[in-house]
């Protein structure tokens, strides 16, 4: 009996996305993850509907640990990239022992490092901007050290341990109004930390294995199907809903959703033969410009 094989190549998984807005600008900044080890980076005008894709990134962005500066120019993330290769660079390049994880300071869509602070002893990482010149960084302001000092910025640290919740202040800054705060660690659906935005709600849940994901409900006219299972929603800088489902794009427009973009047509760039990985420049952000 002959064996039917299966197909030899399966679709990917649709590509996850999370955006920042701006809050001074008709700017915000996609961060587009898929396969799950590539993010890359997209900046967008929200009055123009114009995107510019920018530094494919082998590793991991924390987009929740990240901030955009509120005139959209600089942008605030946590990295991690545990590849030997990688540290190697890093000790030869920067003298940083066992750096796996950092936070950087970048132009987006491109992830090369204007400022840079190693964030690998499991505490430290990530930030906010005050101004858009001034960043409170989540790393204890004794012995803060960079190893690329940012040219420009006025940078600050912690003085004692009580961390600055990233997620909180930057989407204070854009709008929202934190509504349910839950009680002890919070796990679970019936216990999410619950902000509001005019008509949409975002609902931010920390499983019991400490996995966080988002869940949004419209309180407006309109239903709207698109916001079930969405990865990211928002009200853009114009006052538009703005929905990131399946590797999708969508706006609200009058009142109909319609597709803006599909960034599941945008995949990386595979292994060249006899030649680096596909996005090893942007993960060695240190030292090499970006890639693009």
């Amino acid at each position: 009996m002959t064996r039917t094989k299966g197909p030899a190549q399966t679709c990917p998984a649709p590509a996850r996305i999370w955006g920042l807005l701006a809050s001074t600008a008709s700017t915000a900044v996609l961060f587009r993850r898929g396969p799950s080890r590539w993010t890359r980076l997209y900046t967008w005008n929200t009055r123009t509907d114009t995107i510019t894709p920018g530094s494919w990134f082998t590793g991991r962005l924390y987009e929740w640990m990240s901030d955009l500066s509120p005139d959209g120019q600089h942008l605030l993330y946590v990295a991690r990239n545990e590849s030997p290769h990688r540290k190697q660079a890093a000790k030869e390049s920067l003298g940083a022992e066992s750096m796996v994880t950092w936070t950087a300071l970048c132009c987006p869509p491109w992830v090369r490092a204007l400022g840079l602070w190693n964030a690998s002893d499991g505490w430290s990482g990530g930030g906010i901007f005050t101004d858009n010149r001034t960043v409170h960084l989540n790393h204890l302001a004794k012995g803060l050290k960079a190893l690329i000092e940012p040219t420009g910025f006025t940078i600050r640290g912690l003085d004692n341990s009580a961390r600055v919740s990233m997620l909180l202040k930057a989407m204070e800054r854009t709008g929202w109004q934190l509504t349910a705060v839950p009680e002890g660690r919070g796990l679970g659906e019936a216990h999410p930390m619950i902000f509001r935005k005019k008509a949409l709600e975002m609902r931010f849940i920390t499983s019991p294995k400490y996995r966080r994901y988002v869940t949004y409900r419209w309180f407006g006219p309109e239903v709207i199907p698109e916001l079930e299972g969405a990865t990211w929603a928002d009200l853009d800088q114009q006052g538009r809903l703005i929905i990131a489902s399946a590797g999708h794009l969508y706006g609200l427009q009058g009142t109909k959703v319609q597709e803006l973009m599909d960034l599941n047509l945008d995949q990386p760039r595979r292994l060249v033969p006899g030649g680096p990985p596909a996005g090893q420049v942007a993960s060695r952000i240190q030292t090499s410009p970006p890639g693009e």
